[in-house]
């Protein structure tokens, strides 16, 4: 009978440990960092960024493994690896940081609620300090964070050739959209 009673506080105590932890392997982050941004030349996505939200203290991570961006061109998608991103050397970007203005009650009704992020950015072997606004729509068992941010290429040393660098914008325009389900 011990033994029954030590399992179920066992589990019951990883089930609230657990339950105050979000993670996906799905976020979504895209970009398009050409200066007209109707077209989607230089435009790329990578849906398998991974994602935690520790729902006690607020705190975000996610980590996005370059080569997981894909393009419309082959031939693109490997310049971005090997000669703007060296995602061989460096083979992830990341971000870990607070949500302000969030607790765990926002999770339990849906609704849509402005927040704001604040953390170290880390892209290309360069951390920079990030603070941003995050847009959470609570729907049902899903949560859903936007977060829509621009980046200047020479910010993180990331160097542009000269032939294409008239045809991007100054600021590069990212798009991040994480969907954690709730329990």
């Amino acid at each position: 009978m011990k033994k029954i009673i030590f399992v179920a506080t066992a589990i019951l105590s990883f089930s609230i440990i657990n339950a105050q932890t979000y993670k996906t392997r799905d976020a979504v982050i895209s970009f398009n960092p050409n200066k007209d941004q109707s077209h989607k030349d230089y435009a790329a996505a990578s849906k398998e960024a991974t994602a935690v939200l520790k729902v006690d203290n607020a705190e975000v991570a996610l980590l996005v493994p370059m080569k997981t961006f894909h393009f419309n061109n082959a031939l693109l998608e490997e310049h971005f690896n090997d000669n703007y991103l060296q995602t061989d050397k460096i083979p992830n970007a990341t971000y870990k940081g607070k949500l302000n203005g969030f607790t765990k009650e926002l999770l339990a009704k849906d609704g849509t609620y402005n927040l704001s992020s604040d953390g170290q950015l880390t892209m290309h072997g360069v951390t920079k300090t990030f603070k941003n606004p995050v847009k959470l729509v609570v729907s049902g068992k899903t949560a859903t964070f936007y977060c829509d941010f621009g980046i200047k290429a020479e910010d993180y040393k990331i160097d542009i050739p000269g032939i294409v660098k008239p045809k991007l914008a100054d600021l590069t325009p990212i798009t991040t959209v994480i969907k954690f389900q709730l329990n």
